[in-house]
C-alpha cells in the first residue's frame, strides 16, 4: 500500500511537472525564433566579426602605444611617486640582501627596521627632487628602464643616460 501514494506521488509530480516546462517552452522558443533567430543570429555574427576584429587589433595595439608615445613625454607627479617608492624598494632588497647571516634573529630584525626607516627615506627624498622636473620632457623609454631596473645601479643609469639621438 505504501508503494502506492509513493508511485502516485511520484507520477504526480512527475507528470505534473513536464507538461508546464514542454507547453510553454516550444510555444514560447517557436515564436521568438521567428522573430528572435533572425536578430540573433546577426548578433551572433556581430561579435564573431568582433572577436575576430579584436585579436587582429589586439596584436597591433601594443605597437600603437609604443609608437604613439610621444619622444618629448612630460614628467607627471604619479612618475615621481612611483620612482621614489621603486628606489626603496630597490634600496632595501640591496641592503637586506647583504646583511650577514651570522646575525642572531634579534639582530636582523633591528637591522631590517633601521634598512627600511633609510631606504623609505631615500625614496622619499628622491620623489620630493623629482617633482622639481614635473612638467618637464623625459625619456618614457627612461623611466620604464628605472621601473623595471632589478638594482639601484640600473635604477640611476636608466635615469642618467643622456637622450637618445634621431
Amino acid at each position: 500500500m505504501v508503494t502506492g501514494p509513493l508511485s502516485t506521488l511520484l507520477l504526480g509530480c512527475g507528470g505534473a511537472s513536464p507538461p508546464p516546462i514542454e507547453q510553454p517552452e516550444p510555444a514560447r522558443s517557436e515564436e521568438p525564433s521567428l522573430t528572435a533567430e533572425p536578430t540573433s543570429d546577426a548578433a551572433q555574427g556581430a561579435e564573431a566579426r568582433e572577436a575576430d576584429a579584436e585579436p587582429g587589433a589586439a596584436a597591433p595595439a601594443p605597437p600603437r602605444r609604443d609608437d604613439s608615445v610621444p619622444d618629448d613625454y612630460a614628467l607627471m607627479h604619479g612618475d615621481c611617486v612611483d620612482l621614489g617608492k621603486r628606489l626603496t624598494v630597490l634600496t632595501r632588497s640591496e641592503q637586506v640582501a647583504a646583511l650577514s647571516a651570522k646575525l642572531t634573529a634579534e639582530q636582523r630584525g633591528e637591522t631590517e627596521k633601521k634598512i627600511d626607516a633609510v631606504a623609505a627615506t631615500l625614496g622619499e627624498q628622491y620623489a620630493q627632487s623629482c617633482e622639481q622636473n614635473v612638467g618637464k620632457s623625459v625619456d618614457p623609454r627612461s623611466l620604464k628602464c628605472a621601473f623595471d631596473a632589478r638594482t639601484v645601479k640600473a635604477f640611476e643609469a636608466c635615469l642618467n643616460a643622456p637622450p637618445p639621438s634621431k
